[in-house]
């Protein structure tokens, strides 16, 4: 994977105190059972079981709900409770997260496994049951924070592109789009929230189902992001392709220039002129430029 050049971006900024985004308790974030969750982040503190997006409902007599929290050390969880088994917080491992730089999160479900991504990159999976989601206790689905009806571990940092899926996304599928902005239809995205609107305090969500969020406090910046819109990464896209066809269409004028020479020297028989009359004649097709002609002259003392 090729990251994209920087871009300047309005991002929203948590302040690991008490902001968050309240995306409320929706029909439309209650997935049966295969699931996918992905945001960018910029974390610039560890704290265990910091909500990043999460509606986990989790005081030990209680468990519900699926998210991605910090794991307190140098990674993640992807957070998931089936309704046969105890909840599941699947770690990316240590140093898989550093502070102070963007990093893409993911977490899948697909009814048998768990797996959790960084950067577009496997670091765990762990079998779990063939059952669905468990959701009782209800709980709302926020964005920069853990919360339950005891607890609250709010976010320090940045967060962007946040998405949730009904469908259990590929590697592959997960690394398509990884530096780009989505456009809001695509198949099985049921929520996505890019936090791009640089000013207001509504989170507006990209689908169909307008399933917009309250900011409580978090701030708006102006940051580098490692992923771009749909446009600007079309244009980097065709960028890229011309480049590519301008070098191919270069290399295939200067080998067709050195086959017409050895066809000429075939035809004249001075082929057998010697190695470096070849390699000269070669070297004269390559130049983009023509010679500068030759001048006698006399140096007069």
């Amino acid at each position: 994977m090729n990251n994209p050049p920087e871009s300047l971006q309005s991002v929203l900024v948590f302040n690991g105190q008490d902001d968050s985004i309240n995306l409320g308790n929706k029909l439309e974030f209650k997935i049966e059972k295969q699931i996918t969750l992905e945001a960018w982040v910029y974390c610039q503190n560890q704290r265990r079981r910091t909500g990043i997006v999460s509606n986990v409902f989790d005081t030990a007599a209680q468990e519900s709900g699926y998210g991605l929290l910090l794991d307190g050390k140098s990674g993640i969880f992807f957070a998931l409770k089936t309704a046969s088994q105890g909840i599941h917080y699947l770690s990316s491992k240590v140093d898989s997260l550093k502070l102070n730089q963007w990093h893409h999160l993911a977490g899948t479900y697909d009814g048998k496994q768990i797996k959790v991504y960084i950067d577009g990159v496997e670091k765990a999976t762990k079998t779990a049951s063939n059952s669905p989601i468990n959701y009782e206790p209800e709980n709302d689905l926020f964005i920069g924070t853990y919360k339950d009806n005891n607890e609250t571990y709010p976010f320090q940092g940045k967060i962007a592109e946040v998405r949730i899926w009904k469908v259990a996304r590929t590697q592959q599928e997960i690394q398509n789009n990884l530096y780009q902005r989505l456009g809001g239809n695509e198949p099985g995205l049921i929520g996505y929230w890019p936090l791009n609107e640089g000013s207001n305090n509504i989170a507006h969500d990209g689908t169909t189902n307008a399933n917009h969020g309250t900011i409580n406090g978090a701030n708006w910046e102006q940051s580098q992001v490692p992923f771009t819109s749909p446009q600007s990464h079309e244009l980097l896209v065709a960028k890229t392709i011309t480049k590519e066809n301008e070098t191919t269409s270069e290399l295939r004028e200067a080998e067709q220039k050195t086959k017409e020479i050895e066809k000429h020297l075939l035809a004249t028989g001075l082929e057998d002129y010697g190695f470096w009359w070849q390699e000269m004649l070669k070297a004269q097709a390559q130049k983009t430029e023509p010679d500068k002609p030759f001048r006698r002259g006399r140096i007069w003392t």
